[in-house]
């Protein structure tokens, strides 16, 4: 970037260095995680840059103004800490829960994607606005609200009419949580609703946790004698799609020291099989997760040749479908539960208790 801020810099330094270090030592500042966001601060500044998962590119920088900061007119602005947000994806919903920011929520995309009864119960009460997703004609929804923030899950492409929600003061920020390739790195975007809403301490606290959490279930699947082989994925048509070896799925897997089938293969999103390479590739691997189905007579509706895997046939199926919207909205801020559960499904040896948070095994 190449901004002037050495004049400005200099003057704050002199005349408030005391209020200048209190900013720049706040505690777990830096992003360790997550590689589509950025959170940056220059003496009393803080910038918050969105990169592009592609291009790897910044996609869109902010100034989050504070009371009392004078204007920038060369980037857009968002003044914190907002009052309101339009939450347009579950995972949103789920990182605003654990600021206890939920009364910020003015609109969401639809209430059949949700979990949280409060904010169900809020949506049939008309507090909150449901606009049934992410197209053109929720524009005027938005702008009747009077939301500060549309938090969108960015596709590379503008919200529809963004410009016009920017000059009526109502900012835009793409939120690619969804393409982060490490469990840690989609729960650290919580940071960034953190500065947001000016629970930046809450926020850089809370994630503190979760990392503590997640890296000692890490060290301790590393403890177990076993790596169970396991496949992943479901049927959808005729493709059957599985987590790519470079996904935070993947990576789920082999901090739960499983033996992932496809972890050598390329990619952060999904593989696209048929199911004959499947069954090929799989007919005699122990586990199967994550079918997308909540009985094994909803798994053979999909396709009666299922029987022929090892996995189904032994009943070692697991998956989180019963609870669907619970798991969106929830997993993503809480990677160290659906590790927990992953080790308490494959090394049960090794933890004392026995409890699953998001998975339950397939019955009939």
């Amino acid at each position: 970037m190449k901004f002037s801020y050495v004049f400005l810099f200099i003057f704050l330094f002199t005349s408030c260095k005391s209020i200048i270090k209190k900013e720049l030592t706040v505690k777990g500042e830096a992003i360790k995680y997550a590689t589509n966001f950025k959170i940056e601060k220059k003496g009393l500044f803080t910038f918050l840059k969105i990169i592009n998962p592609e291009t790897k590119q910044i996609e869109i920088e902010y100034f989050l103004k504070k009371v009392g900061q004078p204007n920038r007119e060369d980037m857009a602005t968002i003044k914190v800490p907002i009052k309101s947000i339009a939450a347009l994806s579950s995972t949103h919903i789920g990182m605003l829960n654990k600021l206890n920011s939920l009364d910020n929520i003015l609109v969401i995309s639809d209430t059949n994607y949700i979990s949280n009864k409060s904010i169900k119960g809020k949506c049939r009460s008309g507090h909150i606005k449901s606009i049934g997703g992410e197209g053109i004609e929720s524009v005027e929804e938005i702008i009747y609200s009077k939301v500060n923030v549309v938090c969108y899950s960015g596709f590379g492409k503008p919200f529809p009419h963004q410009d016009k929600l920017k000059r009526l003061g109502i900012n835009c920020i793409p939120n690619y949580d969804w393409r982060e390739y490490h469990p840690l790195g989609k729960a650290e975007w919580i940071k960034l609703f953190g500065v947001l809403l000016g629970k930046e301490k809450e926020a850089f606290e809370y994630f503190e946790q979760v990392e503590k959490a997640y890296n000692n279930l890490v060290e301790l699947a590393k403890g177990s004698i076993s790596s169970p082989t396991v496949f992943s994925g479901s049927l959808l048509g005729d493709i059957w799609y599985a987590p790519a070896g470079e996904s935070f799925n993947a990576k789920l897997y082999e901090d739960a020291h499983l033996n992932y089938i496809y972890k050598d293969s390329k990619g952060t999103g999904s593989l696209s099989k048929s199911f004959e390479e499947v069954l090929l590739e799989n007919q005699n691997t122990e586990y199967w997760l994550n079918p997308n189905a909540v009985s094994f007579s909803n798994l053979l509706n999909i396709q009666p040749k299922m029987t022929y895997f090892k996995a189904v046939k032994n009943k070692k199926v697991y998956d989180y479908s019963s609870q669907m919207n619970f798991f969106w909205e929830n997993s993503a801020i809480e990677p160290q539960k659906v590790l927990s559960d992953l080790i308490t499904i494959f090394h049960p040896d090794l933890k004392s208790v026995d409890r699953l948070y998001f998975y339950q095994q397939l019955k009939d």
